[in-house]
C-alpha cells in the first residue's frame, strides 16, 4: 500500500510540473491542459476527504482550511450560476476561473500533508526533488520573459510589465532548508533566488525576499560553531556584495528597474492606495447590512472597481463580507499555532516560520489564498505532517505498512 501511494505521488508531481509547463511546451488551456488540472483536482480532492475521515484529532489548521474551502465552493457555485459580473481589464472573467484559481491554491495541502504524515513525502524525497523545483521556477520565469519580449517586437516599444514568477522563487526560500546541513548550497541558492527576484522587479517580492535572507543569515549563523561560523559570515558577505552589484549594475543598464526603483523612493505605489481606498470607502459606506456581513459575492471586486484588490483582506471584505474575514482570521491565528508546536525539530520550525512570513506578508499587498503556488503547498504540507498527533492515520497502517514506513522516516 505504501509502495504504491508513493508512486501516486510522483505522479502527482509529475502532473503539476505538466501543468506549469502549458504556455512552454504546449498551447495554455487547451484540452490536455484540462485532462491534467480535472486529475490534479481528483486526486487533491480525494486526499482532502481521506484526511478528513481519517481516525484520531485532527490539526486544528485542517478544521480552519476546511472552512475556508466550504465558503469559497458555496460563494463559488453561486458566482458560476448567476455569471459573470464584469472584465477585468479587456479579459472576460470566466466564473469557473474563481473555484479553480482557490482548489489550485488550497486543495494540495491536503494531499501533501497526508503523504507527509505517512512518511512518503519526507526529507530525503525532499532533497531529491527540490533542484527540479528550481528549474520549474525558472523555466517559468524565462517564458514570461519571452512572452514580453514578443509582445515589444510587435507593439515596437517596451512593454513594462513586471515578472509575477518572482513570488515563485519567494516559495523556494523554504525549500533551500532541507539543505540545512550544506551551508553553501544555501547561499549559493540564496543568491541565486535574490537575483532573479531582482531581475523580476516585483517590489513586493523583493521586500519580502530580503526579510528572508537576512532571517536566513541570522539563523545560519546563530545555529553554526567554529569554523562553520566563519564560512557562514564569509558566505554572508559574498551574497550581500554580489547582490549589491547586481542592483547597481540593473540600475544602470536597465530603464525599467531604474525607474521602479525611482518611484519606490518618491513614494509611488502604482496606484495601489487609491485602489485600496476604493474597496475600503465601498465596504464601510455603500454596502447594506447583508453585504457588509455577507459580502457582495465571488469577484465583486471586478464589479467595484474593474480589478482585484491585491489584498486579501479587503478582496474577502468585498466578497464574503464579515464572514470571510472571521474565518480567514481563523485561517492565520490555526497557522501561528501550528507554528508553535515545531519546536522538536529546529529546521521545520524555521522552514514553517518563513512560510508564515511570506505567506502573511503577500496578503497585504498581493494574494496568498488563491495563489499559492506547488512550491510552497508541498513545504507547507509536509511541515504540518510532522506536528500531527500520534493517533491520527493509526487504522490506515497494517503491521507490513508500518515497516515500510520506519524505511521512510525523516533521518
Amino acid at each position: 500500500m505504501v509502495l504504491k501511494e508513493r508512486y501516486i505521488l510522483y505522479l502527482y508531481f509529475l502532473l503539476w510540473f505538466l501543468y506549469e509547463l502549458q504556455g512552454v511546451f504546449w498551447t495554455a488551456g487547451n484540452s490536455l491542459s484540462l485532462v491534467i488540472i480535472l486529475s490534479l483536482t481528483a486526486i487533491s480532492l480525494f486526499y482532502a476527504v481521506k484526511v478528513n475521515l481519517q481516525g484520531g484529532q485532527r490539526l486544528q489548521f485542517i478544521n480552519a482550511l476546511n472552512l475556508l474551502l466550504i465558503m469559497f465552493t458555496l460563494y463559488g457555485i453561486v458566482y458560476i450560476i448567476e455569471g459573470p459580473r464584469a472584465t477585468l481589464g479587456v479579459t472576460q472573467s470566466k466564473p469557473y476561473n474563481y473555484l479553480k484559481a482557490i482548489y489550485n491554491s488550497l486543495l494540495p495541502i491536503y494531499t501533501f500533508y497526508y503523504f507527509s504524515r505517512k512518511k512518503i513525502l519526507n526529507h530525503s524525497l525532499l532533497t531529491r526533488i527540490g533542484p527540479l523545483f528550481f528549474v520549474m521556477v525558472v523555466v517559468s520565469y524565462w517564458h514570461f520573459e519571452e512572452v514580453r519580449s514578443g509582445m515589444q517586437m510587435r507593439d515596437g516599444a517596451p512593454v513594462d510589465v513586471v515578472n509575477y514568477e518572482c513570488y515563485a522563487f519567494l516559495s523556494l526560500f523554504t525549500v533551500l532548508t532541507v539543505y540545512h546541513k550544506r551551508a553553501w548550497i544555501q547561499y549559493l541558492g540564496i543568491v541565486f533566488v535574490m537575483a532573479f527576484i531582482f531581475m523580476g522587479m516585483k517590489r513586493g517580492a523583493i521586500f519580502v525576499g530580503i526579510l528572508c535572507t537576512v532571517w536566513y543569515s541570522y539563523e545560519l549563523l546563530k545555529s553554526s560553531k567554529g569554523y562553520k561560523r566563519v564560512l557562514v559570515i564569509l558566505l554572508s558577505t559574498f551574497a550581500l556584495l554580489f547582490l549589491s552589484y547586481l542592483v547597481l549594475h540593473l540600475l544602470e543598464t536597465n530603464d525599467f528597474f531604474h525607474k521602479r526603483f525611482q518611484s519606490t523612493v518618491e513614494g509611488n505605489t502604482s496606484g495601489r492606495d487609491i485602489l485600496f481606498y476604493r474597496f475600503f470607502y465601498y465596504y464601510i459606506y455603500d454596502t447594506d447590512a447583508f453585504q457588509f456581513l455577507f459580502g457582495s459575492g465571488a469577484n465583486a471586486t471586478l464589479s467595484v472597481s474593474y480589478n482585484y484588490a491585491h489584498n486579501d483582506w479587503l478582496e474577502l471584505a468585498v466578497n464574503q463580507g464579515v464572514l470571510g474575514l472571521f474565518l480567514y482570521l481563523y485561517f492565520w491565528y490555526t497557522f501561528f499555532r501550528s507554528w508553535n508546536s515545531m519546536d522538536r525539530n529546529h529546521y521545520t520550525h524555521f522552514t514553517f516560520g518563513l512560510l508564515i512570513m511570506i505567506s502573511f506578508l503577500k496578503t497585504f499587498f498581493s494574494r496568498t489564498y488563491g495563489d499559492m503556488d506547488i512550491y510552497s503547498t508541498c513545504m507547507l504540507g509536509y511541515c504540518l505532517g510532522t506536528i500531527q498527533p500520534k493517533n491520527a492515520f493509526s487504522s490506515d497502517f497494517s503491521p507490513e505498512e508500518e515497516t515500510c514506513v520506519a524505511q521512510n522516516r525523516v533521518e
